[in-house]
This record gives structure tokens, C-alpha cells and sequence, in this order.
């Protein structure tokens, strides 16, 4: 009995040893999966682009899901970065800076086959600024963003020295007292149309959706419908960064085309680093600014309403840059808002209202009418575009309102109870 357990456990213990040999042999075997391999190999590093690649990013039409917005082709490397060595990935400071150009003449390989653009000032060459990746960097949280070389190459000027600065093409100016607040002059009303009217139909126009943006034969259709010539849609315009980001992005997710002059503008506040690139739109960069437009002194043939003069320009720009200083002024901002809702009659405000309303503005939005009215009511002296009678009041009715609105914003200690004020 004991001969046939120890036969039986020998016999075992061979076959036990024959298994293991196999598996063993198996793990070490080169038909091994080649996945398997790859575990143990260090990654491949990722190139990480720059300032000034060799290879601009493309940006696909309308039809691409990626990136519905863009309409731009591919440049050149050439029309990017000058000749010589390709900085290495991640090498930002190898980087070398693209040159000035004039808009009024883009290169072929520059435009992309587009249409050369007809407006004349000095920008870098590339358009559609730097990587996203590389500004994301520059701006982490905590650090100070740093101002762009186009921007710092920007004139500063007076609100003065603009009215007198007379020329027949677009020009882009920061207001000296106000770095946050940029000035685009242009040469006439269609031209100021061109680039904003889709713009102001999603921000403040009445009627218009405030939730996606009009597309171009919606535009037209809406124009047709409301009695209103696309010349004469907007004479002045101001338009903070963080609602130009919306308009953009919006148009992004829908999948709707931006037109040739929104991607100027879209380009200019990249490059501008008013404007940072994302994976899927833009984001606005601290801090914010306001970008105000006016036109210059001119006529459009064959639209007579599109004719501004001397004084109306003047008229134009102060009221506008009153929606500067209602944007950058958070005390100015506050009290106007507070003006509107407490200190204004419920029959004045009604009768505001009503004007703004038939100037187009959507009045469903406070802090729209809020800001319109303090431009108006303070800052519109041309009495051809704002006086007692649009409003439906008297002389010195209208006067009583300036002084109040005036007197309320003086400087005013805080309010003191003579005895501890508290909740028990």
C-alpha cells in the first residue's frame, strides 16, 4: 500500500514539473503580443508648438465639425516665421517674432488666397497669433499677463487728438488715460458695418436672438423687415471683450462661418492677447478691455443717412467713450445702475425706455438700458442726436435729470447711524 502512494505521488510530481517547464517556457516565448512589449518603452516625447512654428495651424471650413468658424487657409511657413533655424518644441524663447506689414497689402501666401484686405495699418504677419499652449503658460494663474508686442505698438492718443486725426483708412488707437480701452476709427459707416452688425444684432439689438447669431441671409431678411439699411445699422459701438469672446464662441458651437472682416477682427484680438485661444473657442484674458468704434468724417455714395460730419463725430466718440468709462469704472458702473432703478421716476425711466426702445436697444436687458442712458443723458452733447423732445420731456426737465444724475455721483461720505446698527 505505502510502494503504490509513493509510486502515485512520484508520477504527480513528474507531471507538476512538466507543467511548469511549459509555462515557463511559453512566458518567455517570442510570439509574445507586441502590445505587451510596448508597456516597458519609455513614451515618445510629444513636440510641443510655438510662437512662431514652422507650420501655422490650419483652420477648416464651415463643414469641418472640429472647428466650424474658421474660414483662414494655411499659410506658408514663410508668410509665419522669417527664415532660419525651427526653434526646438518647447523652446519659446528661441522663438522669433514675425514682422510688420501693412493690412492694405497682404502677400498672396500672407492672405491665404484671400481677397486683399483694404484696410492700412501695421500689424504682425501673423494673424492668427500665438499658440494657445504658450499663452496658457504666459497667463497661469497668479502670474501678470503679459501685453502683447502689437498692442504695446498700438499709438496712445487723447480723445482729442483722435477727432483730429483725419485720414481715409481704418486705424487702431489705445485712449492714453484708459489702457483698457482701445479705439477702432473707421474710414465710414459701411465699413464700421461690415465688421459689427452681426455683432450688435447678438449683443443689444431688439428682435435679434441674444442666444445664437444670425446668419448672414437672416441678417438681410431681418434688415428687410425692420425698414433698416445694413449701411447705417450702427454709428458708434462698444463692445467688451468678454461679449466679443461670446459672440465668437457661439458662432463656434452652432457651426456658423464668421464673415471675412469678423476674422479680422477675431485675428486682431488673438494677436492682441485680448483674446486666448482654447481647445474649443476663446476665452477672455485679464484684464478685460472695451473696444469702442467710430467713423470718420465722410459719405458713402448712394446713402444718404451714412454722411457724418465734424460735430457728429465728436458726438459719436464722447458717447461712446462713455460706455468705456461705464465698462472700466466699477463706482461709475454701480451708480449708473443704481440711478436707473432708484433714483429715476418710474415715469422718467418709462419714458427712456421707450426711447431706447425705438432706437432698437432690447430694454428686456437692465444693464443695457442702464448704460445707454447714462450715454445719452450725459455724454451725447450734438442735440441733432439726442435732446428733451426724444424723450418726451421738457428743457429743464431733462436739465433737472442731467443735474441729478451729475450731483448723485459727487464724492459723499459713507452713512453713519448714531447708535450701533445690527441685527439682534
Amino acid at each position: 500500500m505505502m510502494v503504490t502512494v509513493s509510486r502515485r505521488a512520484a508520477i504527480a510530481w513528474i507531471v507538476l514539473q512538466f507543467v511548469w517547464q511549459g509555462v515557463a517556457a511559453q512566458d518567455s516565448s517570442p510570439e509574445r503580443p507586441p502590445a505587451l512589449e510596448r508597456t516597458a518603452a519609455p513614451a515618445a516625447a510629444t513636440p510641443v508648438p510655438v510662437v512662431g512654428s514652422p507650420t501655422p495651424p490650419t483652420v477648416p471650413g464651415p463643414s469641418a465639425p472640429t472647428d466650424p468658424l474658421g474660414t483662414v487657409k494655411a499659410a506658408p511657413s514663410d508668410a509665419v516665421r522669417p527664415p532660419g533655424p525651427a526653434p526646438k518644441a518647447g523652446d519659446v524663447s528661441g522663438a522669433t517674432p514675425s514682422p510688420a506689414r501693412s493690412i492694405g497689402a497682404p502677400s498672396p501666401a500672407a492672405s491665404g488666397g484671400r481677397k486683399p484686405l483694404s484696410l492700412d495699418i501695421d500689424v504682425p504677419t501673423n494673424l492668427v497669433g500665438p499658440n494657445a499652449d504658450t499663452l496658457r503658460r504666459q497667463l497661469a494663474p497668479g502670474s501678470a499677463p503679459a501685453t502683447s508686442p502689437a498692442l504695446r505698438a498700438l499709438k496712445r492718443l487723447t480723445p482729442q487728438e483722435i477727432l483730429t486725426a483725419s485720414h481715409d483708412v481704418f486705424s487702431i488707437y489705445v485712449l492714453r488715460d484708459s489702457e483698457r480701452t482701445l479705439i477702432l476709427d473707421f474710414p465710414n459707416t459701411r465699413e464700421q458695418s461690415k465688421m459689427f452688425a452681426r455683432l450688435i444684432l447678438f449683443i443689444e439689438r431688439a428682435g435679434a436672438s441674444k442666444t445664437r447669431v444670425m446668419t448672414v441671409p437672416e441678417v438681410q431678411k431681418w434688415l428687410t423687415q425692420n425698414s433698416l439699411q445694413f449701411d447705417t445699422l450702427t454709428v458708434g459701438n462698444n463692445m467688451r471683450t468678454s461679449e466679443l469672446a461670446r459672440f465668437f464662441n457661439s458662432a463656434r458651437f452652432q457651426g456658423e462661418p464668421i464673415t471675412v472682416d469678423e476674422q479680422r477682427l477675431y485675428d486682431w484680438l488673438v494677436q492682441w492677447q485680448l483674446l486666448r485661444e482654447e481647445d474649443a473657442g476663446v476665452s477672455v484674458v485679464d484684464p478685460e478691455r472695451i473696444l469702442v468704434s467710430v467713423p470718420q468724417v465722410s459719405s458713402v455714395p448712394g446713402c444718404a443717412g451714412c454722411t457724418v460730419n465734424a460735430a457728429q463725430r465728436a458726438a459719436i466718440l464722447q458717447h461712446e467713450l462713455s460706455h468705456a468709462r461705464f465698462a472700466t469704472d466699477t463706482v461709475y458702473q454701480n451708480y449708473s445702475l443704481w440711478f436707473w432703478s432708484n433714483a429715476m421716476s418710474l415715469v422718467s425711466r418709462d419714458k427712456f425706455t421707450r426711447f431706447l426702445r425705438s432706437r432698437g436697444y432690447d430694454t428686456s436687458i437692465r444693464e443695457l438700458s442702464a448704460n445707454e442712458m447714462q450715454a445719452f443723458l450725459m455724454n451725447t452733447p450734438d442735440p441733432a442726436m439726442f435732446s428733451a423732445t426724444d424723450i418726451g420731456v421738457t428743457d429743464a426737465e431733462l436739465a433737472d435729470l442731467r443735474r441729478r444724475f451729475q450731483e448723485g455721483i459727487a464724492p459723499k461720505p459713507r452713512a453713519a447711524a448714531d447708535r450701533p446698527y445690527q441685527f439682534d
